[in-house]
């Protein structure tokens, strides 16, 4: 994702929620650290990524304290990031190591350091400089069994906090996609920062991708889905034959757009042919169907406003997701300005 020139930080006065959540957000793919420095905006904010000589991936905060350059225009030496304007070094700690132009190097000349974990040739930080819970990942399973498609964007005209929300709205779950829930979903929050809800769901549709997916992966279908603070969505779809991985990366743009970043991974066969042929195949044709399910979202989620006074009975689970996530952003509030 290109950051756009200047990052506006616009606060909706009227809104429950952050700009960004305090949280882990995907940066890039690895091998994109692997060239130059980069840049990411979020939250009114400006990041910056890097890998040192020793592979180590590093993200620091975008702008120089010195003289408030973009750091994202620096380079790479060894183990430090330089800045462009003055050549003020900086090592992974985001401790300014050395200025040309004196030895005396000030108390203040340091970047804020993120946290950052690498998984699956990806690259993701907390926003904060203390992560307040470990970066997670799909229970049981680890990156090394599972192939990664290449990653796909979606922009959604609709705020941040929606995007995980949508996977709580039972009333959207009978009107799209043609799925047909099979009794009432399980919630629970498996972590203070977490909401999980598992659903059964049969595969009703008509159109080629259901009728491929029911003689393919079966016709019924287990949707475990689980929003961490509302930007990172972990989604485990088991059908009778096959089981998919969906990693939902939300990144907020501003108070009304929000990107969905969108890694699809599916389980490494064990034999090496399966694992040269068939696994790259496999996780393409997953990318595929799962983009054109979600891409069918976008047109309904567009320019919605949470209006709690008027959900009804009816959206209990989804009031409760609500009413769970401005209770964790509250929290990101008081931690941002603490």
């Amino acid at each position: 994702m290109k950051a756009p020139p200047e990052c506006a930080a616009e606060l909706n006065s009227f809104s429950r929620f952050p700009l960004a959540p305090a949280s882990w957000f995907h940066f890039s793919a690895s091998h994109k650290l692997d060239r130059t420095p980069l840049l990411v905006c979020l939250g009114g904010k400006e990041f910056v990524g890097f890998r040192t000589a020793s592979g180590k991936p590093v993200v620091l905060s975008g702008r120089c304290v010195h003289m408030h350059a973009r750091l994202g225009n620096g380079t790479v030496r060894g183990e430090r990031l330089i800045c462009p304007l003055h050549g003020w070094e900086y090592g992974v700690d985001g401790k300014c190591e050395k200025i040309p132009a004196t030895n005396d190097i000030p108390k203040f000349a340091r970047q804020i350091s993120y946290p950052v974990e690498e998984r699956g040739g990806h690259v993701f930080f907390f926003n904060r400089p203390q992560a307040r819970f470990p970066f997670p990942f799909f229970d049981g399973v680890s990156p090394h069994e599972l192939l990664a498609a290449k990653p796909f964007e979606l922009l959604a005209e609709a705020p941040w906090y929606f995007i995980g929300a949508n996977g709580f709205d039972i009333q959207h779950f009978r009107m799209a996609h043609d799925r047909t829930l099979l009794g009432p979903p399980t919630v629970s929050n498996p972590s203070p920062f977490a909401r999980r809800l598992v659903a059964a769901f049969e595969v009703s549709g008509k159109s080629v991708p259901d009728q491929l997916t029911r003689v393919i992966a079966g016709p019924r279908v287990e949707m475990d889905i689980t929003v961490w603070c509302g930007s990172l969505i972990l989604v485990r779809a088991t059908f009778a034959r096959t089981t998919t991985f969906g990693m939902f990366n939300v990144l907020p743009l501003d108070t009304e757009n929000a990107l969905g970043r969108v890694i699809v991974w599916v389980k490494r066969r064990k034999n090496f042919l399966g694992r040269a042929f068939f696994d790259p195949i496999n996780a393409a044709v997953r990318r595929l169907f799962i983009r054109t399910f979600l891409k069918s979202d976008l047109p309904r989620i567009s320019g919605l406003r949470y209006q709690p006074q008027n959900l009804i009975a009816e959206d209990r689970v989804l009031r409760d997701y609500f009413d769970w996530l401005e209770n964790v952003s509250e929290i990101s509030t008081m931690e941002k300005n603490s």
